[in-house]
Formats: C-alpha cells, structure tokens, sequence
C-alpha cells in the first residue's frame, strides 16, 4: 500500500511532518522511533481519504493509492477543504482530519476588480485572488499596493478559512499580469509549487554495502553540456563475446529513506526542463544530482547494474549487482554518433536485437538500452510484487485510423497516457512496448519513480525478505507526471503568443453538439502543439456562424481553417485570455 507525508522546514532546514490516520503499524513504529511522533486517534467515518477536484466544484475523496471512494457535486459540501486535504465524509459533507501541507498558489490579484473585502490590520485593502489552478477557490488577500489600474501575479500562502472565502498572504509578486517573464514565472510555480531552500547539502552515503567493481571500459551519453548523468555503459571484451553493464546512479545510497531530502523529492515528483533541457526545478539539489551521484568521469560512483552477455547474435546471462565504477569519456549523442569508438557497431548490433529492427541513431542506442533496462527491472518487481510499474492502454481505433488518414500528426492524440500503477496489481499491460513489466527505474537523479524502485531493486539483489511500502500516493505521482507535460506544451503557447501574432493555422478535429443549436468545435495548431476548443451557434452539421452571425463558416472535420487571437483583459490567466475567432 502507499502511504502519504507532508512535510515543511524551518530555516535550520528541521522538518516538520503531518501524516494520515491510515498509516500501516509497521510505518507508523518508524516514525516513531525515528521522529518521536505519535499516532492521534480520530473519530470513525465510513468514508477517510484525499479530497481532490479539478474544478473546485467535482469532487473525489480517494484512497492513497489513488482509488475512489467517494464522489460529490458542489463546493458547499467540501465544507472549507481544500485539494490533498484528508477528509471523512460525515453524513452529507467533509469534515476535516488533516490539512495538507499546502504549497504556494500562484493565482491572479485583482486589483481592477471594482470590490474589495475589507482591511487588514495594518490597514491594507483586501482583494479576491483567483488561482491559475482551478481546483483552488478564490482566495482573500490584503495588499499594499496602490497602483490598481493593472491585476498582479502573485504567490500566496493558505492562512486559514473561517468565511465565505479562505484567507491567504502574499508571499511574493512576480510581475504584471500579461508580462512575459511573470507569466513564465507563474508557469514554473504552477508545474511545480515546491522548491529547495538555499542550504548547504552535503551527501554522505547512508550505509556501507557489499559491491562489484565493475572493469572495462565505461562511458556515457548524453545531451552536450549534461551534467545529471545517470546511466553509463560498460563494454569489456571476453575472446568472442562481449560483457556489458548497463549501470544507473545509485541515488538511494545517499538519500535516506525518509529524510528531508528524500521527501522534498517526493513532493516535487520530477526535474522540471524548459524547452531548451535547462533544469528549472530539481528533483534533488544540485549536490546529488550534478555532484556526488552523477556519472561524470574523474570519480569513482557506485551503481545498480544490468550485466549480460552479447554473443554476436543473442543476449545471455543477465545478473544484476550493486557495482562501483569509474567513466572513463563522456560523449554527446553527435559525437558518439561521428567517434571511431570500437563499443559503436557492438552498441548498434544489440540495441538492432533489442528493438527487432535495424537502429542507426545514437538517440535510438540510449532509448533501446534504457527500455531494456526498465523491462528487466519491472520484471524483477512484478515477480516481487514491490514497486511501481507503467502501464499504457491500447489505442481507440477508430479515431487512430481516422486521424492517421487526415491528420498524421495527430496519431498520438489516439493514445491515452501511461500511467503508474503498483507491481501488486493485475493489470500491468504497457502497450506501446508490448509487455507487463515495464518500469521507470533508469533516472533515479530525474524521477521519485525510478527512486522509490531503486529501493526495491536493493532489496532485491541484497536478498532481504523485506516488505516494501511505496511512500507515495500513485494519484500524486500521476498528476506530477501530467503537470510535468503541461508545462512543456504550455511554454511552447505562450512562446507563440507573445510574439504578438494574432493569425494561425488550425485544423478541425472534432465537433461536438451542445445545448440551444450550439457546437463546440476542437482545433489543433500546429504551431502550438495542442489542442484548443471554440464554441459557435451552427446553421448545419457543416456551417456555422460567425461572432456577429453576418457570415457562414465551413467547419467541415479535418478541414485546415485560419484562427484569429483576441485578447481579454479580465480571464483567469493567459490561456482563458486568449479569445479564439474561426475566418
């Protein structure tokens, strides 16, 4: 089962933890042992777990792991709990049992807004502050400022809610709404509300275990310039046959299991990356992560391995082993793809076994061996029933192969995203890969996936008899994950908005009827990346209305049609500012 911490620090970087009433005995011993907390008892209830909605209005009261066990309409009834708030539901409403460790919101101050809420004590006029998340309510702030001909972007902190609206404080501004470096600013917080404070970390590994010097010749690679390497190769020659280790950073060695470290990586969930690969937001400081655990040459680093054998034709003998190495050279993907390297052909001939087809591209190498390595492990962890697995769905046909005919591009879009789920459940089927046992456990430095199944995978290949309890809800690893690659393909918008273009091309992808005679139109653009959505009065199944209803439009499916922007000052954020208009 998973469990669930919250956590906050102090400025000596003491923590403080918060927990829920369901933690197992075994967990709940730890952490008194570890932190002198105790279990409080709470009042019985049918129905405890985690409050969470996407809209502030439907909600979900889940279990930790994720499960429903509870749904309502109406924020009323969520009785002044927030998302990620533990809860019974008593009778007809929530009562609250543990408030969560709520992170900064970055929202809207609205200073325009003709309405204020009163004063502070020390005099300042109080404002509505929307979120950019809509599953946060509207919030009541005070603010200094005098300047009210333009809204704020702000940070804010939950205080308490005993109104009408819960209370929050300014923790900082980040700019202007519609300034380009606040809105990117807002984007970051909103991928990922938690960050490191500045402190001085020094990694020292947590215990002493028994390992494999690995011997051959090491060497990663990676994008230029990377400095959280996680994965290397070793290739080392035996009369006709090679020996080769595929070995990740052994991460779990310097991050105690439970210590402040170890759960300000699972709240942040995975490194944030702009579209250039620059670290935003890291797992881990930069002392684990580009320091004591990264691969880099010049060092000795300790790893969990793959080692097989590659007799010219098959894969033999694989066995895994904590190991300790040394790097011998460092490329980049080009100039490994370009390099005389002797390990080159041996590479491409495996990864060609692996992938059942011919690979050529230094890219596709890494991919195939990180596949590889990913399948071995989730194969050790569903024969363990420990961990975390992937799964991926099959695809809807009927929208694959109609995308596929018009728009090729889309094909994707067919597919529903993977998702993790425990190596304890049945069903475990990725996919896109075609197997029940792939995991994330190549990128330890990147992903709390790949940290918490490296701790299996110790287990594992050290022998202990071991339970494992995945200390994280798989609802929270999931949503990290989904927020990961909104950020992304919400950077590649706003990149195109702020150019100050207002003409695009967009293709109709689907149509969907709505109430009094309208429809709701679904476009792609190309050059956003992403799909965007309209609504129109129709004339026909085919025609539509324009704004001013003076003139017809063709809205026939997968027809390439030109998308006017217009820009409304008064909308939530950036995106709902962005009004679309079909020519």
């Amino acid at each position: 089962m998973a469990q669930r911490i919250s956590v906050s620090f102090d400025k000596e970087m003491s923590l403080k933890l918060t927990y829920p009433f369901y933690l197992h005995k075994p967990t709940m011993d730890k952490l008194e042992e570890v932190f002198g907390i105790k279990q409080v008892d709470q009042p019985l209830s049918d129905v405890r777990g985690i409050l969470q909605t996407k809209d502030d209005n439907h909600f979900q009261v889940l279990s930790d792991t994720g499960n429903l066990l509870h749904e309502f309409t109406g924020a009323k009834f969520a009785n002044k709990c927030l998302p990620g708030d533990h809860v019974a539901w008593v009778k007809d409403h929530c009562e609250l049992e543990l408030r969560d460790q709520h992170p900064l919101i970055v929202g809207t101050l609205e200073l325009t807004n003709k309405s204020t809420y009163g004063m502070t004590r020390r005099g300042h006029l109080k404002y509505l502050f929307t979120p950019y998340d809509k599953k946060y309510p509207h919030f009541i702030v005070g603010s200094s400022s005098k300047d009210r001909s333009k809204n704020l972007i702000v940070l804010v902190s939950f205080d308490t809610w005993e109104d009408t609206f819960p209370r929050g404080n300014i923790q900082q501004t980040l700019g202007m709404s519609g300034e380009e470096q606040a809105e990117r600013e807002a984007l970051i917080w909103q991928a990922c509300p938690w960050r490191y404070p500045k402190f001085e970390y020094q990694p020292k590994p947590v215990k002493t275990l028994p390992r494999l010097a690995l011997t051959g010749h090491t060497f990663h690679i990676d994008p230029e310039g990377c400095r959280d390497v996680d994965d290397v190769f070793t290739f080392e020659q035996v009369e006709e046959e090679w020996k080769i280790t595929i070995t990740i950073s052994d991460v779990v060695t310097f991050v105690e299991d439970g210590g402040a470290v170890d759960i300000m990586a699972s709240l942040i969930g995975q490194t944030l990356y702009d579209l250039d690969g620059r670290v935003v937001r890291p797992m881990l400081p930069a002392e684990y992560s580009e320091q004591t655990c990264s691969l880099l040459p010049g060092k000795e680093c300790c790893g969990v391995s793959l080692q097989f054998v590659w007799t010219g034709t098959e894969i033999r003998h694989q066995s895994w082993a904590l190991t300790t190495l040394r790097v011998n050279e460092s490329y980049s993907y080009e100039q490994f793809q370009s390099s005389s390297s002797p390990y080159k052909t041996v590479l491409q001939e495996v990864t060609s076994y692996l992938a059942k087809e011919p690979v050529t591209d230094a890219h596709d190498w890494v991919a195939q061996m990180m596949i590889f390595y990913n399948t071995e492990a989730g194969a050790m962890l569903k024969k363990a029933k420990m961990g975390i697995l992937r799964r991926h769905s099959e695809p809807k046909w009927e929208q694959l192969e109609k995308y596929k005919m018009h728009v090729p591009e889309l094909e994707k879009l067919a597919f529903s995203s993977a998702e993790y789920c425990l190596a304890e459940e049945e069903k475990t089927r990725h996919y896109g890969l075609t197997t029940d046992t792939y995991a994330h456990a190549s990128s330890p430095i990147r992903r709390y996936a790949d940290l918490v199944n490296q701790r299996v995978l110790h287990q594992l290949i050290l022998g202990s008899n071991e339970s494992f309890i995945v200390p994280q809800a798989m609802y929270d690893m999931n949503q990290k994950a989904k927020a990961n690659k909104n950020y992304a393909r919400d950077l590649t918008y706003l990149n195109a908005i702020m150019t100050g273009q207002t003409e695009f091309q967009g293709i109709i992808v689907e149509k969907k009827p709505r109430e009094n005679g309208w429809i709701k139109i679904k476009l792609y653009v190309p050059v956003w990346k992403r799909m965007v959505s309209t609504t129109y009065r129709a004339v026909s199944e085919n025609i539509v209305l324009s704004r001013d209803e003076t003139t017809e439009i063709d809205v026939t499916l997968y027809r390439e049609t030109h998308i006017n922007c217009a820009f409304s000052p008064h909308s939530r954020n950036w995106k709902e500012r962005v009004v679309l208009h079909l020519s």
